[in-house]
């Protein structure tokens, strides 16, 4: 196994959101950087934004240069199946073929006419079907061939299997209620021999066989979607060698994914490559990861991929996005999806579930040590050998038997109960799966006293809390147990001695002639503890071995990886640091460009105000609203104290607006981009006063007659809402420069490392020092960038070290004397600086990297800093990305005053032990 080299197909393929109007030359550039970051492929996403003509012409000259690029370069090109989200609908062609094709869902009400849309009546209920205009029936086969013939096969077509496959999004039975097909009778009398328009009230009401029509239903549900839909694409692409990738939806609960897909872990069988999805920071003991490795391992499927990360917010340190996604690779995951590279970052695509994880960020030159690390993880997860010999039943089918589309609560205590055996298995460090009962249909059988599914042998099967099972499974279960297997409880289970901590959690490979263990500190604190095996460290960074103590040190959301080759453990080699004392004023040696957001305006339609101080990115909405042509002006208002050498106007599509300074049209001419291809630079050279300045942005605002269209559907469903383009939006606009922004109100300390600042933001002259901690507060609020601080030091001895908590950084790169110490991202935050200096007089320079955060928002919600950010956080008024709807556990409310992260480093009060 070598450790040191991680090949391209192990490396990270992002979704790449095309989101914009595309550019062979662009596409072909970014491309390039993307090679350069470290990853291994992407996917060729359509989405919200997009202007260029979907699957046109001009789509496919992307698509080309997507391909050609992306194989000259040893990539994994993937194409997506979709204009938006969810996949089957087809941008709208599947769909739009009639109700025959039209997703539906199952209703009844009492003592109402029959109308059309009527099934059958029994005693006074009427049941019927609501129809979905904006998505299909993937019960039924019909719609599956219309799918592929009008998206998959203009791909095939065109360029045979020259690109890696195609990813499919969130396809869906429903999505919280009760489905309805119009195959579902005849299918059900073939499986079941009964008549389904009989029991039909059973799926609602407790009354007479409910619970066994219930499970028939659901199982038939989950097998048709499996079958018709999911099986189907997966045996057109196996057929033509394309790879099929995805991730269902809703799979983190009994109850969300039984209305979503019946259950997740039978359809992750038909992906080539099964995959995931994690929204947020949140590392919480929810069913999805091991459900879907569970699945893949027991098939023999080596990638497994996750896309994750969305929802973060662009505040998310490479420690915090490691930690999201280490908790998943110690399931077993191996490919990370990340969420999201936009292509733009123009108008609302910068709002798309942050955060950017593109050259957007001030920390992309740093991504790909982060990326190296977290593949070299994953090739050896990919490339080892899995023998878990213990499998925890699954008991979704408990929750089919309670599901009556209202009162679902006996649902969450058999996945409350679930998951209490999940934690307490993986806390004895008991290497286990899921056992699913329709996978276990498929592929199950006993052998002696092994419980066999796949190619996973069990001996022992663990069985939750639960209302029965399928008629197979409890045939299995007795023929295992009547053999000599093991059938007991979570509880009963014997500890593994691994590790001494309970709350350190593994997993484990073998290769030939040694073992690989994988252990992860998954909480905000350290954690020691002590290992009966594994004599060797591999440096998961460097792909280094070295000697192991047997004894180690978690820092908070750490991870660990040994080698177990029989080598004993080596003597325990400490090295004591002294602290180098970070305090005091450091020299500013370089700086990037700092910034003044603009995010509020006094706002005119005809000449009339309509708004003071208005959100800026809620006008668009505002005009959107009155449904007509209006001319309209927006006024930036900013204070100047000390009038800068260098200042320029950052904006989007500043050719569409007529802007004035202060009563003075200026020319507009273009000075790059910062940030953002589309966000681009103007010169504001002798335009700006002492004083209050305003900026005004005039236009016309004429939207055609489809964008109000295209805005009243996206209310109705997401299909249309994933896919919403406007031609024009106002925006935030920006300051950049050589200056500070002095902030003399009054800032309160917030949850998440945040703070509300109340007060004026005025412009300065530059600073020449700064703290290290807090430099939000010293003028530099908004900041987005890289910022090189330097500092000497008069010292009597070399052993020192820098250790430090960080907030709002992503990463310290070290300088002492001129030598090039490293990049500190994560783990201990601490550098041994023994190896560089001298006594007497060094010089430590350090360069702070942060992110969008203070720059781009969220800035105004009433909770301060949040760790789920989706659309809704950006907006004061209402509009249809604040609708209940879509809100995505958005929360309601505004806050006029500013909320910033912190940004700094702060002296620890130990330094760890090595």
């Amino acid at each position: 196994m070598d450790f040191k080299t991680v090949e391209k197909k192990y490396r990270p393929v992002p979704f790449w959101s095309w989101n914009s109007k595309l550019d062979t030359e662009e596409t072909k550039r970014q491309i390039e950087i993307m090679d350069k970051a470290g990853m291994g492929g992407y996917f060729m996403h359509a989405r919200g934004g997009l202007v260029t003509e979907y699957m046109g012409e001009e789509w496919f000259d992307n698509i080309s240069v997507g391909i050609e690029e992306g194989n000259k370069r040893g990539m994994q090109p993937w194409a997506y199946d979709e204009n938006g989200w969810p996949s089957g609908f087809g941008n709208g062609e599947v769909s739009g073929l009639g109700e025959n094709y039209q997703q539906k869902f199952l209703r009844f009400d009492k003592n109402v006419e029959c109308s059309d849309k009527t099934i059958c009546v029994i005693d006074e209920y009427r049941f019927y079907y609501d129809v979905n205009p904006f998505y299909v029936d993937v019960l039924d086969e019909r719609v599956t061939e219309e799918f592929i013939n009008r998206i998959y096969k203009p791909y095939y077509e065109k360029y045979n299997d020259t690109f890696k496959g195609f990813f499919c999004d969130e396809p869906q039975v429903s999505a919280g209620c009760i489905p309805w097909s119009f195959v579902l009778p005849t299918e059900y009398k073939s499986e079941y021999g009964e008549n389904l328009l009989e029991k039909i009230d059973e799926l609602f009401f407790e009354k007479g066989d409910y619970e066994n029509t219930r499970l028939k239903f659901w199982r038939l549900v989950t097998i048709l979607f499996s079958r018709n839909f999911m099986k189907k694409i997966y045996d057109w692409c196996t057929e033509r060698n394309l790879g099929f990738t995805g991730h269902m939806l809703c799979e983190e609960n009994l109850s969300e994914q039984l209305t979503a897909s019946g259950a997740s872990m039978p359809h992750y069988e038909y992906f080539t490559v099964p995959g995931m999805d994690w929204l947020g920071r949140d590392m919480t003991d929810c069913l999805t990861p091991l459900q879907l490795t569970s699945v893949a391992h027991q098939l023999g499927k080596k990638e497994i991929l996750s896309e994750t990360f969305a929802l973060c917010g662009h505040n998310v340190g490479f420690d915090e996005l490691k930690a999201v996604y280490q908790w998943q690779m110690i399931h077993g995951v191996t490919k990370l999806c990340q969420h999201l590279e936009g292509y733009s970052l123009q108008g609302l695509r910068k709002r798309d579930y942050p955060p950017a994880m593109y050259y957007q960020q001030p920390w992309w030159d740093e991504y790909s040590k982060f990326n190296e690390t977290v593949s070299r993880i994953g090739k050896v997860l990919s490339e080892g050998k899995i023998c878990y010999d213990t499998l925890l039943l699954h008991n979704q089918t408990s929750g089919w038997k309670c599901f009556n589309n209202n009162d679902n609560g006996d649902i969450k205590k058999y996945n409350d109960a679930l998951v209490s055996d999940y934690k307490t298995l993986m806390s004895k460090h008991i290497l286990f799966h899921f056992g699913d009962e329709i996978i276990m249909e498929r592929h199950a059988r006993v052998e002696g006293n092994e419980l066999i599914i796949g190619n996973q042998r069990y001996k022992t099967v663990v069985v939750p809390k639960n209302r029965g099972f399928l008629e197979n499974t409890q045939r299995l279960l007795k023929e295992f147990e009547s053999n000599g297997g093991i059938i007991t409880t979570a509880d009963k289970v014997e500890s593994n001695d691994i590790c001494s901590s309970s709350l350190i959690y593994y997993t484990e490979r073998k290769f030939d002639g040694f073992k690989v263990y994988y252990f992860i500190n998954n909480n905000p604190s350290e954690i020691e503890a002590s290992f009966t095996h594994g004599g060797k460290r591999v440096d998961i960074q460097t792909g280094d071995i070295s000697e192991f103590s047997g004894k180690y040190a978690f820092a908070p959301y750490d991870s660990l990886m040994l080698v177990d080759d029989g080598s004993e453990f080596a003597a325990e080699n400490k090295k004591e640091l002294k602290k180098l004392d970070l305090d005091g004023e450091w020299e500013i040696a370089e700086c990037s460009e700092n910034i003044l957001t603009l995010d509020k305006c006094d706002v005119y339609f005809d000449g009339v105000l309509v708004g003071e101080n208005e959100n800026a990115v809620d006008v668009t909405y505002m005009a959107m609203e009155a449904k007509r042509a209006i001319d309209v002006r927006c006024d930036y208002k900013f204070e100047v104290c000390d009038v800068p050498k260098n200042i320029l106007l950052v904006c989007e599509t500043p050719e569409k607006f007529r802007i004035e300074v202060n009563g003075k049209e200026i020319s507009r001419k273009d000075e790059g981009y910062f940030v953002d291809k589309s966000f681009r630079k103007i010169s504001l050279e002798n335009l700006v006063e002492k004083g209050l300045n305003v900026i005004s942005f005039k236009i016309h605002f004429a939207p055609e007659q489809k964008e109000y269209e295209n805005l009243e559907k996206a209310y109705i469903f997401e299909t249309e809402k994933n896919k919403l383009t406007f031609d024009t939006e106002i925006e935030s606009i920006y300051l950049v420069g050589e200056f500070t922004v002095e902030t003399p109100g009054e800032f309160e300390k917030l949850e998440k490392n945040a703070e509300r600042y109340k007060g004026q933001f005025i412009v300065k002259k530059p600073k020449k020092t700064v703290s290290l901690s807090n430099i939000e507060q010293q003028g530099y609020p908004f900041f987005s960038g890289r910022i090189t601080l330097k500092k000497t030091f008069l010292l009597n001895d070399e052993n020192y070290s820098i250790a430090f908590d960080k907030k709002g950084v992503n990463a310290v790169n070290v300088k002492v004397n001129s030598k090039v110490c490293g990049s500190i991202m994560w783990d201990h935050l601490m550098c041994d600086l023994s190896f560089v200096l001298c006594k007497g007089e060094n010089t430590v320079e350090l360069t702070l990297v942060n992110n969008l955060r203070n720059m781009l928002g969220p800035h105004h919600l009433p909770e301060g800093e949040s760790y789920y950010v989706a659309p809704i956080h950006f907006f004061r008024r209402e509009n249809i990305w604040t609708s209940n709807k879509w809100a995505l556990k958005g929360e309601k409310g505004w806050n006029e005053d500013y909320c910033f992260v912190e940004f700094g480093l702060y002296g620890k009060e130990a330094v760890f032990k090595k």
